[in-house]
């Protein structure tokens, strides 16, 4: 699965990469070691992240929370994991999604999305204690992933949006460094099919990501801490890259 990550990013490279209307503000976001939203002592740390969906005139840009809120949460964090939707090998996704209530109305009314991280983190599942790893692109400025959004009312009728991963099985890069799931990385060609096409259409590319399209390095174990936000978490002293 998929639940921390980085954004580290111009908004003018964001508008230009997925062909934005209107001129991109000034500035970009950068955020090295960012989870989910969660409850802390002081109540909930919501964390917002720039995803992409369709608009009325083409492609915009939204403020969503990460993870998903159901609708009938009415905007309450849920206690159960909502920040990836799982596929199933063997099994079409519309009958896995069908089954998930959480994620059901959002596939069921194409609201699918991209979300577009620099960077996640992932663990060694075999190693003691659990090594974690830096994923990046290969070649392209972002790992666009595959997303689901949900509108969740407020009491006081105010929307808030909010999405969940789309993951599937391991890669070749994923397999290597001990982790069983991987993020639905989109290619480019298919961005629009993603946002746009049909179910059926979609449904075909969830699928692991194409092999040597990701590279990765291990990072301290200090990005087990969600708030810790050091430059150590960036530094590639050790690679290893997917192959065939």
């Amino acid at each position: 699965m998929c639940a921390r990550a980085g954004l580290d990013y111009s908004w003018a490279q964001l508008w230009e990469t997925f062909s934005l209307s209107g001129e991109a503000p000034e500035g970009g976001i950068r955020v090295l070691n960012l989870s989910p939203s969660w409850r802390g002592k002081e109540g909930v740390h919501w964390n917002r992240v720039p995803v992409v969906c369709k608009g009325e005139s083409g492609r915009k840009p939204v403020g969503m929370i990460w993870p998903l809120i159901p609708a009938w949460l009415k905007g309450e964090l849920p206690t159960f994991s909502t920040a990836n939707c799982r596929s199933e090998a063997g099994r079409p996704f519309s009958e896995v999604v069908a089954s998930k209530p959480a994620f059901r109305r959002a596939w069921q009314k194409g609201q699918r999305c991209l979300v577009p991280f620099s960077w996640f983190f992932e663990w060694d599942q075999h190693s003691r204690p659990k090594q974690p790893w830096r994923v990046l692109p290969a070649r392209s400025p972002f790992l666009v992933m595959a997303g689901l959004w949900e509108t969740s009312r407020l009491a006081d009728g105010q929307a808030m949006c909010s999405f969940t991963l789309v993951t599937a099985g391991p890669n070749a890069l994923m397999t290597d460094i001990g982790h069983h799931r991987t993020p639905v990385v989109l290619d480019a060609p298919d961005w629009e099919c993603w946002l746009t096409g049909s179910a059926e259409e979609a449904e075909s590319l969830i699928k692991p990501p194409s092999a040597g399209s990701m590279r990765a390095h291990k990072v301290s174990t200090r990005v087990n801490n969600p708030t810790y936000q050091g430059e150590d978490l960036i530094d590639e002293e050790t690679h290893l890259s997917a192959e065939g």
